[in-house]
């Protein structure tokens, strides 16, 4: 089909874009996402974006034999039949010692059936030493503890919609769970750490629960611990009585975001009042860790007036909102109490938008939970593209551009999509870097879909709907507010962006064609992305920019890709001499060999990149990236100082895009690497680009081990 354009001379871009203009076209256009640029007006710009789909920890870059095939966990259909209203833990925890005792007493409602047995999700490693019932009457419970499930059998039925309330005594030694689950550790200076990490269903490892994201409950936590501790917990401090610290969260929580952090920890306070409302902001850092988390943490007052001025008030009203240090490379999104990595703290600000993302879990996440594991999008994309947006806010368009280039590397698992399947039960699949960089990426271009107003006026709308508010929803709630807001039928846009397990990836030609003095400029556009299981080879449907150059002509001009192969005629009154696509990134794709008809088109096709290892300096693991503009196969090796090879692993073959490696710090023996430098070198073996026959490169980097 040939589509002809209009003089592209309507299309001149606004002065403001000028900058980030000049910016993008001073990089030759490539066949994949550029390297980081490290560019900014003021030369404060990170050079190197923190990677959060890394530090949280959710995100091995290979999951091969490994994925698990039980599924992720279904409910008991008996737990359909109760609401849990409230949970009240009372624990005993030694930090020393990997062991957790306790009651948790649980006020639940009959929905419209009556309940004769109540299911509760609890690891077989963990013990019941006995369950009770309190309200409506007194009894002790028979129950039937196996298969991760811990079934109360009551001699009286709750009738329908009345509320029951039972209690059940356990301990054990909890195992790692999920993610992580219950983790105790030791600081740097010696002293022993609790810290729990819950996503995505490891509530269950440590204490008894309905271990399921919809259903949300307010939670009271009481937890006993020797002296010169604290004990941290969700929302607001009651009081510590002898050796027992009380925390309250009044509002309704999922199982997964109820945490326990217990460390020899020195508080930071102050007060926060602006847009996101007043808050208390209470931090519990490691003593040796104050002044650099007091230099880190500084920035989160600027941090709740943006998110305030986007999102709206701060979800957790009258509760405080701090960071709660723990001894891992981590962080998780806690309401009211983040837990962070004490690698983290570096009282240079060297991970402030990890911060500014676990900032944003508060409304994406927290207050609007997913209703299961395969729309964790809406969770990790938002929270990363908050992270873009706050790049924008600091840095222009030129931080935001630089920002979705560094998160460019994750879309291009293979038969993958953004919704998550149900058939894993190994959890960091849920987690892989695709629900954080491609769901930020959606937005991204949501965003250019619906123009700025409509774009920010969805998430208002889609985060004030009383009917998700402190529950859960589903992707298409989040479609709907936009389709609301915006007017536009949206369901092709979030089909082909959710569902389908592929990306756009173009073929470009380009020709000069004078005919009766006019330039009638074509611009040949193919898609040539694989096939996918949802729609076969259809096309994508997206807007493609391209940024004309030429004696006198810089100009933008957009067209409608929506079919296989096209071709777009321009009329223009001079040459063409160079032609970039994408140039402001607003469109998740890659390109083919781009390629101009004119004989002297000398533009640079970078065949294999190596990106920045993350993070660096690193303990316990580090990720290697490159990318390849064509099929390869690579060898990775690792060296010391010395020069001596420590490891060295053959991959598999792997068609164009981005390659991760995870190492580990590990040897080819499986000992631990002391701490100090180390080379690694990436060699790719392929077929030329250009057919030229076979041939071979190396990227080589360096990265340090602190342990």
């Amino acid at each position: 089909m040939i589509q002809q354009l209009a003089s592209p001379f309507q299309f001149l871009v606004p002065p403001r874009f000028w900058v980030a203009l000049v910016f993008v076209l001073l990089v030759p256009a490539s066949l994949f996402a550029q390297a980081p640029l490290g560019l900014s007006t003021d030369g404060s710009m990170p050079e190197v974006w923190p990677q959060v789909s890394l530090i949280e920890g959710k995100s091995p870059a290979d999951e091969s034999g490994a994925l698990g095939t039980a599924g992720m966990p279904v409910p008991d259909p008996l737990q359909d039949l109760f609401n849990v209203l409230n949970y009240n833990l009372n624990l005993q925890i030694n930090p020393s010692y990997g062991w957790i005792a306790g009651t948790v007493t649980i006020i639940f409602q009959a929905q419209d059936q009556p309940v004769n047995r109540v299911v509760l999700d609890y690891a077989d490693n963990m013990v019941c030493s006995g369950m009770s019932i309190n309200y409506p009457y007194n009894a002790h419970v028979a129950y039937v503890h196996r298969d991760g499930k811990l079934t109360a059998r009551l001699a009286t039925p709750i009738d329908p919609w009345m509320v029951g309330r039972i209690e059940v005594q356990f301990w054990g030694m909890p195992e790692p769970g999920g993610l992580f689950g219950y983790n105790v550790d030791v600081t740097d200076a010696g002293k022993p750490v609790v810290a729990t990490v819950s996503e995505p269903w490891s509530a269950r490892s440590w204490w008894p629960c309905k271990d399921d994201p919809r259903d949300k409950a307010t939670v009271m936590t009481s937890i006993s611990v020797p002296d010169g501790v604290t004990a941290v917990s969700n929302g607001n401090f009651k009081g510590k009585n002898g050796r027992i610290f009380t925390w309250e969260e009044p509002l309704p929580i999922s199982t997964y975001l109820v945490s326990v952090a217990v460390a020899e920890y020195t508080e930071l306070n102050e007060t926060y009042s602006g847009s996101a409302g007043q808050i208390e902001l209470n931090h519990f850092v490691f003593p040796e860790l104050v002044d650099q988390a007091r230099a880190d943490f500084a920035i989160l007052p600027e941090m709740l007036d943006f998110c305030g001025d986007l999102f709206g008030p701060y979800p957790f009203t009258n509760q405080p909102y701090g960071m709660v240090l723990c001894q891992w490379d981590q962080a998780m999104e806690h309401p009211t109490a983040v837990t962070y990595g004490n690698v983290l703290i570096t009282g240079d600000g060297q991970f402030e938008t990890v911060l500014l993302h676990e900032l944003s879990h508060m409304w994406f996440g927290d207050l609007i939970t997913p209703v299961d594991w395969t729309h964790i999008w809406l969770n990790e994309g938002f929270a990363t593209y908050a992270e873009a947006l706050w790049a924008e806010h600091k840095w222009g368009q030129t931080g935001l551009i630089n920002f979705m280039i560094q998160h460019d590397w994750g879309h291009g698992y293979p038969d993958d999509s953004l919704i998550r399947g149900t058939a894993s039960s190994y959890a960091p699949y849920y987690f892989r870097t695709i629900a954080y960089h491609k769901g930020a990426w959606v937005l991204h271009m949501l965003r250019r879909q619906l123009g700025d107003e409509d774009f920010f006026a969805s998430l208002t709308a889609y985060l004030n709907n009383p009917d998700l508010r402190y529950g859960t929803a589903h992707s298409d709630d989040f479609r709907q507010a936009c389709e609301d807001v915006s007017g536009q039928d949206l369901q092709w846009f979030f089909d082909q962006w959710l569902y389908r397990t592929t990306y756009p990836v173009f073929d470009m030609a380009w020709n000069n064609d004078w005919q009766a003095g006019t330039n009638q400029f074509t611009i040949q556009l193919s898609q040539v992305q694989v096939p996918d299981l949802l729609l076969g080879s259809q096309p994508y449907r997206v807007p493609v920019e391209f940024q004309l150059l030429g004696a006198g002509l810089d100009t933008l001009v957009t067209v409608m890709s929506d079919q296989l192969d096209q071709e777009f005629v321009i009329n223009l009154g001079t040459d063409v001499t160079r032609v970039y696509m994408d140039p402001e990134r607003w469109l998740l794709h890659d390109k083919a060999a781009a390629k101009s008809r004119t004989a002297d088109d000398d533009l640079v096709k970078a065949l294999v990149r190596l990106h920045p290892a993350y993070p660096n300096p690193f303990n316990p693991r580090c990720l290697f990236r490159w990318e390849a503009a064509m099929a390869t196969q690579d060898l990775v090796e690792i060296f010391d100082v010395q020069g001596r090879r420590i490891l060295s692993e053959q991959r598999a073959a792997a068609e164009a895009g981005p390659r991760e490696f995870l190492w580990t710090g590990m040897d080819s023996q499986g000992r631990a690497a002391p701490s100090g430098t180390y080379l690694y070198r990436v060699t790719c073996r392929g077929q030329d680009i250009d057919g030229g026959g076979e041939s071979s490169w190396q990227l080589q980097g360096k990265v340090t081990l602190a342990r």
